[in-house]
């Protein structure tokens, strides 16, 4: 409860001046100049109380979030709630002998329960507050404290002995994480944590699995850190946003998937199939219309000829042949003398 009304403290102090004018007045005075001193520092006050209440609240949610993490253990009873199903991927290598030798492989395509639920518990939380309304300097920094949270975490659990499929899971993690929230001027931050704790987390894995594995888990870490973007946008600093939102992710179903039940599924819309008497009918159908329209056609061009016809004739009768030879032959019809 306290938090909350350390947000609506914060929202408050957020809208007071914008919401009460004449108090711009009276914090004036006398004074008529537009940013008159003491407008100054007051608003600069009021701006300050309303990001500490801000800070107050991420703050509590930060917490909330660590101890969330904090279920992410080392320990054999929490693997099945923290492992997601894995990928299996095929690959061939070429033996002593020259042959071909095809074997599978498990890569994990996604973070762990733990990380992804505790992330996406927090970015819902600061959703549903509007956090556009949030101030430049508050969101930033937010980022920061949580991937802060994620390496004290995972440098504990990599001071325990681990297995390799535990390695490799929290391997991923942090790609994942590296991914989405350290943005460029953050990188040189947390360089060297970082990769001292991928160093940790790798001599539990043989080598030569990891120069086989890596190549898969990085494509996959890509194509999880594409799906999650818009989920966890209010903690990605903004030039993470364009560049991962340019990572390709790939059409094909994931064989965990719950919709890819069916290996061969059925078209959507399928073609109903027609009787006989139903395609009699349709093309004595198609006939009748076709010589509709070709009925208008015919006699109009049989009126054409039959006009041409007469026309012929009556060129060729022998009166107008004669009548044209008498005229023809009086050079006086026809003049004016």
């Amino acid at each position: 409860e306290n938090t909350e009304l350390a947000l609506l403290l914060a929202r408050l102090y957020q809208a007071l001046f914008p919401l009460t004018p004449n108090l711009v007045l009276c914090v004036r005075g006398g004074q008529k100049e537009k940013d008159s001193c003491s407008l100054t520092e007051v608003s600069a006050l009021v701006k300050k109380e309303a990001e500490d209440m801000f800070n107050v609240w991420i703050s509590s949610k930060l917490s909330q979030f660590s101890t969330s993490l904090s279920s992410l253990t080392s320990t054999a009873g929490s693997f099945l709630t923290s492992l997601p199903a894995w990928d299996k991927v095929t690959i061939s290598e070429t033996g002593d002998s020259g042959q071909e030798i095809n074997s599978i492989i498990s890569i994990p395509p996604s973070p762990s329960l733990p990380l992804i639920t505790s992330l996406l518990s927090l970015a819902s939380t600061i959703h549903r507050t509007h956090p556009s309304s949030f101030p430049q300097s508050l969101l930033s920094p937010s980022s920061i404290k949580v991937f802060q949270t994620i390496l004290s975490h995972y440098s504990s659990l990599s001071s325990q002995t681990l297995t390799q499929n535990f390695s490799l899971q929290l391997l991923f993690d942090l790609h994942f994480t590296q991914t989405l929230l350290v943005s460029r001027d953050t990188k040189d931050q947390f360089s060297t944590t970082l990769s001292t704790l991928i160093s940790s987390l790798e001599t539990n894995i043989d080598p030569f699995d990891l120069s086989v594995f890596s190549p898969h888990l990085h494509s996959r870490v890509k194509k999880a850190a594409a799906r999650c973007v818009s989920g966890l946008g209010c903690l990605v600093p903004a030039d993470r946003v364009a560049i991962i939102s340019s990572y390709k992710i790939s059409t094909t179903q994931d064989s965990h998937n719950i919709l890819c039940v069916e290996p061969q599924p059925c078209p959507r819309f399928q073609l109903l199939p027609l009787s006989t008497a139903s395609l009699s009918k349709v093309s004595a159908k198609a006939a009748l219309s076709s010589a509709h329209l070709q009925l208008p056609l015919l006699a109009g061009q049989a009126a054409v000829d039959a006009k041409k016809t007469a026309a012929g004739k009556t060129d060729k009768s022998p009166a107008h042949q004669t009548a044209v030879s008498f005229f023809g032959s009086m050079p006086w019809f026809g003049t004016n003398s």
